[in-house]
């Protein structure tokens, strides 16, 4: 059904003159007729009676009235729903970001963002590292912040916002805990607890335990960096993990040690090039600007 039919129908109704009605609604007489006409057609009665120059809704228009009025004020209220969704989800964010976004300094600049920008909303999702890019490749998020070990994707934008490295993360009664710094192949005949292949983490362990010259005998694999660290704690083995991250967990059971030989990694927001949401522009905006 057309909804401007039933808008001319409505004013025509109150109106009850042809000249009245085109004039509020910014047309001729003749379109207000021919559109009255069609609408008759469509519904196969008479809306209005026309006698002497003078019109009147007929009986059949007397019940059409309500209902049409009631269309023309759910389109309207449709309308204005759509728009208001539509504003709220332009300046809303979806961003997945590393379980462990916390512990970085990023994660204050978010913080800040929102306190200076309260319009926009912000959904954060935890995701596994190796997930992240095709997230945001397959757009189920338009951000993602996460680290990289010689990363180059030139479909991607990048914002570099800091650096990280690995260290050991010993028990603190180990016969190394006191070192300033450790060689890992010290490490060889330790059970080591890392973090497995759902993340982007598991394979520069192995590189760096392989560059010392031994496989790492290992006696726990997941992707839970606060059992890891309580592993550790109770004596179970050692662990190779970012340096940030375990300086995240405030204990006295544990030491974290510089590696002699160390990878370092870059955490970054990323999106995809192109055109981006409202909301999406304002942060990107943000933190080129406030990057420190």
């Amino acid at each position: 059904m057309n909804i401007r039919r039933l808008e001319i129908f409505v004013d025509l109704s109150k109106t009850l003159n042809y000249t009245d009605t085109a004039e509020n609604l910014y047309t001729t007489q003749g379109n207000i007729s021919k559109q009255i006409q069609a609408l008759e057609k469509e519904l196969s009665v008479s809306l209005f009676k026309r006698e002497h120059r003078k019109i009147e809704l007929t009986d059949e228009g007397m019940i059409v009235l309500p209902h049409a009025q009631k269309i023309i004020d759910d389109y309207v209220k449709l309308q204005r729903d759509l728009n208001d969704f539509q504003d709220a989800k332009n300046l809303t964010i979806e961003m997945y970001t590393i379980p462990t976004m916390p512990n970085y300094q990023s994660f204050n600049l978010i913080t800040s963002f929102l306190r200076q920008h309260p319009e926009v909303h912000m959904q954060l999702k935890e995701e596994e590292s190796n997930h992240l890019f095709a997230a945001l490749k397959s757009d189920k998020c338009e951000i993602i912040f996460a680290r990289t070990f010689n990363f180059d994707d030139k479909s991607l934008e990048q914002i570099p916002m800091e650096s990280d490295n690995f260290v050991a993360v010993l028990p603190k009664h180990h016969k190394l805990a006191k070192v300033k710094k450790i060689d890992l192949a010290s490490l060889k005949d330790d059970n080591f607890l890392i973090l497995g292949k759902s993340t982007n983490l598991y394979q520069p362990v192995m590189d760096l335990c392989h560059n010392a010259g031994f496989n790492p005998k290992i006696t726990y694999e997941g992707s839970r960096v606060d059992l890891v660290i309580q592993m550790v704690e109770n004596n179970m083995g050692v662990s190779l993990m970012m340096d940030k991250t375990a300086k995240g967990f405030t204990n006295d059971n544990f030491v974290t040690i510089p590696l002699s030989n160390n990878v370092s990694n870059e955490l970054s927001f990323f999106r995809k090039k192109g055109n981006h949401s409202e909301a999406n522009d304002i942060f990107w905006n943000y933190v080129k600007n406030n990057i420190k």
